[in-house]
């Protein structure tokens, strides 16, 4: 594992704009089909980008019931339900505010890694990061925004538990630190799929649906790009420069949401908005400072890239 460069930065950005673009294609997608053919759907596409990434890579498969176990959890909690949760609450609720309530996900995963284990203790850095994130998140969106979340509770509350699942799924994932980290993803991704594809298919009858293209397009984007792709990126900047690095980027998402629409719906972004930017990066850069700690021996690498505040779908791998 190495220090972020400009590299790792870009690869960063270039997943924030992902992420930050889903929660708008997840919009279009249950504008035209249920939140769960949307969920089964994306996932059912990303499954084949990562199985492609896999055998071109090459990858060997996760070994042992534990670590298999562990790839089901994940899954299910991960993957399946948080993504079908996301689709039902962007049922009513604005893309943007679904965002900004998922950002929750670094805060509830680092508080839970606090207390539940022995290695990922709060560090100042992580808190200062935290914090910063936050404030930035605040003044991004305008206090007078977060006024907003008494109505629609029940569709708030159901992005609200997907982030909880996120946070806990974080921690299950430390199980798979030793694991192939395409392999397990691809395995991850075909549990997540095969569970929400049989409710899809007979509970909502997705051929009795109009067909519409723009909700199929969404659909394919969100396998491809913000699943798929996005999670080799993720495994990929894990590898490379922490997991404590990548889970900062849940407070790059509601930013890019801004930039992303004032290019597509030529919304004009207020002056808060580039100075919650430039806070948000502070706390990115902060986030990666040691404050009064020794020197990371080398043996100290691995346990490093099996940080527990691993954003929402990655699956910790092989030790270095």
């Amino acid at each position: 594992m190495t220090r972020p460069g400009i590299r790792e930065f870009a690869l960063l950005f270039l997943l924030a704009l992902m992420w930050g673009s889903s929660f708008t294609f997840i919009k279009i997608g249950v504008h035209a089909y249920s939140p769960l053919v949307v969920a089964a759907g994306r996932l059912a596409v990303a499954a084949l980008v990562l199985w492609a990434f896999a055998f071109i890579r090459k990858s060997d498969l996760p070994k042992g019931r534990r670590a298999w176990w562990s790839t089901f959890f994940v899954a299910l909690l991960g993957n399946s339900v948080p993504f079908f949760l996301i689709s039902y609450g962007e049922t009513e609720i604005d893309a943007g505010l679904a965002a900004i309530l998922m950002s929750v996900v670094p805060l509830t995963t680092v508080a839970l890694a606090h207390f539940v284990t022995n290695d990922e203790k709060l560090s100042t850095g992580k808190a200062l990061g935290v914090v910063l994130g936050t404030i930035g998140v605040i003044v991004l969106v305008g206090p007078e925004t977060l006024t907003g979340l008494g109505g629609q509770l029940v569709f708030q509350l159901a992005v609200l538990i997907a982030a909880v699942c996120y946070a806990i799924s974080s921690l299950v994932a430390r199980n798979l630190r030793d694991q192939p980290r395409v392999g397990s993803a691809a395995v991850i991704l075909t549990f997540a799929a095969l569970m929400l594809a049989p409710f899809a298919l007979f509970v909502d009858r997705p051929w009795n649906m109009g067909w519409d293209v723009e909700g199929a397009l969404s659909i394919l984007y969100l396998g491809i790009f913000p699943t798929g792709i996005a999670m080799f990126l993720i495994l990929y900047l894990i590898a490379r420069a922490g997991a404590s690095f990548v889970v900062f980027n849940n407070y790059l998402v509601p930013a890019v949401g801004v930039m992303i629409g004032f290019l597509v719906l030529h919304e004009v972004p207020k002056p808060t908005s580039v100075i919650a930017l430039g806070v948000i990066l502070a706390g990115i850069a902060v986030s990666q400072l040691r404050f009064g700690r020794k020197p990371v021996r080398a043996g100290d690498v691995a346990e490093m890239e099996c940080d527990p505040v691993t954003p929402i779908m990655t699956a910790p791998g092989t030790k270095k």
